[in-house]
């Protein structure tokens, strides 16, 4: 009986390279979301600095190679991806720390098992998975608010264009523009219409 070769086509050095960048790419698109406008310029700032001077600190090293500002070697590129999951991953960790899950809310609000996933698509509760559970943030659920959660919330969630743990994190990070005051705390005071129009500029730069 004759042998049989199998060739496998093992995925070229560039590729792997390429989806390294891709996953920090995606990545740190979550985190640049979550971040306020006058944040975001001085990541800008510090990019042009280090661009323009060599003598750079290993943070600015990090992040003008996240940005392609410079050449970085296989070693670096791998290090840089790890870095980048790990914020990620505790980014994550951190904003759904006190949270329920979806038969915990339908028992909080007396409904079936099936609503607080129907308001999730309806933009009325927010939530993101997480190891394939859905995690409904608590602060969200307000018991002498419209239909259980804070007032405004759903049409400032409607508001907001950005992916859903950047949701989250926009909503609990204090904001200049509301006084200092979070969205969630600016709702509870009843700013609804101020926190709106703030969402409504969240994503675009």
């Amino acid at each position: 009986m004759s042998g049989i070769n199998v060739t496998i086509d093992a995925p070229s050095a560039k590729d792997v390279m390429q989806n390294a960048l891709g996953r920090i790419a995606l990545g740190f698109q979550d985190y640049l979301n979550s971040l306020q406008p006058e944040e975001i310029k001085c990541l800008a700032e510090t990019w042009e600095t280090t661009h323009a001077n060599p003598k750079y600190s290993q943070a600015e090293t990090d992040f003008a190679a996240q940005l392609g500002a410079n050449q970085i070697t296989d070693e670096e590129h791998s290090r840089l991806e790890f870095a980048a999951l790990a914020k990620n991953f505790k980014w994550r960790q951190e904003l759904l720390k006190h949270s329920l899950t979806a038969p915990q809310v339908a028992e909080l609000l007396n409904t079936t098992r099936q609503t607080p996933h129907d308001r999730l698509k309806k933009h009325s509760l927010i939530a993101a998975q997480d190891n394939g559970v859905w995690k409904f943030p608590t602060w969200q659920f307000d018991p002498e608010g419209p239909d259980g959660v804070i007032a405004g919330l759903p049409d400032v969630l409607r508001a907001l264009n950005v992916p859903a743990l950047s949701k989250i994190s926009w909503l609990t990070r204090p904001n200049k523009a509301l006084n200092g005051l979070t969205p969630i705390e600016a709702l509870k005071f009843g700013q609804i219409n101020d926190v709106i129009f703030e969402a409504r500029t969240v994503g675009i730069f």
